[in-house]
């Protein structure tokens, strides 16, 4: 059976979309954008799945969805993205040159011990890098380049003002270093 085919049915067109538009959802947040009954949307999502329509895979906590087959990184990556707390960490920490723990206790303005567990699952997942130097823990993006690239390609799907902000203030600072560092050598 051919993709077309498959999709020919409304809700599944419409549960296509929103994963194609919102990579690395989970069931719960699907079920609250579309308005299906869950177990409709079960049956639907194992169709798919079963057809290779859609790709899927568990984390700890989640069933996530995906249109395409994504890089195992970036599906990393995205799963963060998709809770605010951990999108706001890394949005702080790229936006800010090698921020110290207390700054981003200040920023967040969550427990401590909240805030330790969302850096510790970053930093497992190799999204932010952990720096001692004295008493002082600094944090910094491992991968820059490929945590920007899936903000924008995917920018859309978080509605998010700090999104946007961040992505302008990387621009700005990244090109503007650029030449700098180009004429120094």
């Amino acid at each position: 059976m051919f993709k077309n085919e498959i999709l020919e049915n409304e809700r599944r067109r419409k549960i296509y979309a929103l994963i194609e538009a919102n990579p690395s959802v989970h069931l719960r947040e699907l079920q609250r954008m579309t308005d299906i009954p869950l177990a409709t949307l079960e049956y639907h999502l194992d169709y798919m799945l079963r057809k290779k329509v859609l790709f899927a895979e568990s984390d700890a906590y989640h069933k996530r969805y995906y249109t395409k087959p994504v890089d195992a990184a970036d599906k990393k990556v995205l799963c963060s993205f998709r809770q605010a707390r951990m999108r706001d960490i890394i949005l702080i920490v790229l936006a800010n040159t090698k921020p110290k723990y207390q700054f981003l206790s200040d920023c967040m303005k969550i427990p401590h011990s909240t805030l330790s567990f969302y850096l510790k699952h970053l930093i497992d997942d190799n999204i932010l890098a952990k720096e001692r130097i004295g008493y002082d823990t600094f944090y910094t993006v491992r991968d820059e380049d490929r945590i920007v690239r899936l903000l924008v390609a995917y920018k859309s799907s978080f509605l998010d003002k700090i999104v946007d902000r961040t992505l302008k203030t990387w621009m700005e600072t990244r090109f503007r270093s650029e030449p700098e560092n180009a004429q120094a050598t």
